[in-house]
């Protein structure tokens, strides 16, 4: 039984023809016939009277023919409301994001996102990348946006990976830090005798600060939560710190200097993160273009 097959009994019922009903549902008689027989032997009943004059239903067609009529109209409702989900008119957009972009990205993404469709619903999760990994896996989020995807992931789960922008790194430094009053611009690999403040593991940060600057290891007494916490211990003079630029252009800190690296000037990549198999939304299409705008 489909929906098909529904909808065919209802016309046969409405119009007490199969002529009738065949010209109204634009298929042959024939086949009209058929699809009725393949439905009364499913069912085990038949489901009409054929008469002279026309067709009538049967005790058991006028009990098919409500559950069918009701049935129609609930698949008409769900069409409707994939349609107004597809014109962006209503629907959800739950994704995630990285702490390090989070901040700074957000407020001038939702405020405009959620003015131009204000009937979407927008859930944000915010997590370090292998966690936002597994929401993407396990579906419980549409789509991530992170940086610096392990190509291993990758393959491991079938997910996609769709470059956003690039974004270059910066060095924060002590006003009074010999690189800060240095003509010079500072070399990434030139910090390995620098006391370097970090994010916790996890964080595809600190993984990229290691990478620029060619270390194995940062000194877990630095390591910190948040950008914010970073940035204010370089400003007491605890040690320098690479951060993304979209921290630096967030608001200016009177206690911190920010340098530009010398060329090739090191950068993070950020990127969308989905399932393969996964087609976004209009709404999620909409939100991803303005992050792009951004």
């Amino acid at each position: 039984m489909d929906l098909r097959q529904l909808e065919y009994f209802v016309e046969i019922v409405k119009e007490g023809s199969l002529t009738a009903a065949a010209r109204r549902c634009r298929v042959a008689q024939p086949s009209l016939s058929q699809q009725l027989r393949l439905l009364e032997e499913e069912l085990g009943e038949p489901l009409v009277y054929r008469k002279p004059r026309g067709i009538e239903p049967t005790a058991a067609g006028l009990l098919l023919l409500e559950h069918a009529e009701g049935l129609l109209r609930q698949s008409r409702l769900l069409l409707e409301s994939f349609e107004k989900r597809r014109e962006t008119k209503q629907g959800r957009v739950i994704f995630g994001i990285i702490p390090t972009l989070a901040p700074y990205l957000l407020p001038k993404l939702l405020s405009p996102f959620r003015k131009a469709y204000p009937q979407v619903d927008v859930q944000v999760r915010e997590g370090k990348t292998s966690a936002l990994i597994q929401q993407v896996v396990d579906g419980s989020i549409g789509f991530a946006i992170l940086s610096d995807v392990v190509p291993r992931d990758l393959k491991k789960w079938s997910l996609h990976v769709k470059e956003l922008f690039r974004e270059p790194l910066m060095l924060a430094l002590p006003h009074d830090h010999a690189m800060a009053r240095s003509t010079a611009s500072p070399r990434p690999e030139d910090l390995g005798k620098e006391n370097i403040i970090h994010l916790q593991g996890g964080h595809c940060l600190t993984d990229r600060t290691l990478k620029v600057c060619r270390l194995e290891r940062l000194d877990p007494r630095l390591e910190c939560d948040q950008l914010e916490t970073a940035l204010a211990m370089v400003g007491a003079g605890m040690g320098v710190a690479v951060v993304p630029e979209i921290a630096t252009a967030a608001g200016s800190r009177a206690d911190v200097c920010l340098r530009k690296f010398s060329d090739p000037v090191p950068e993070r990549t950020i990127s969308l993160m989905k399932r393969r198999a996964v087609t976004l939304s209009k709404p999620e299409e909409a939100l991803i273009s303005l992050v792009k705008r951004l």
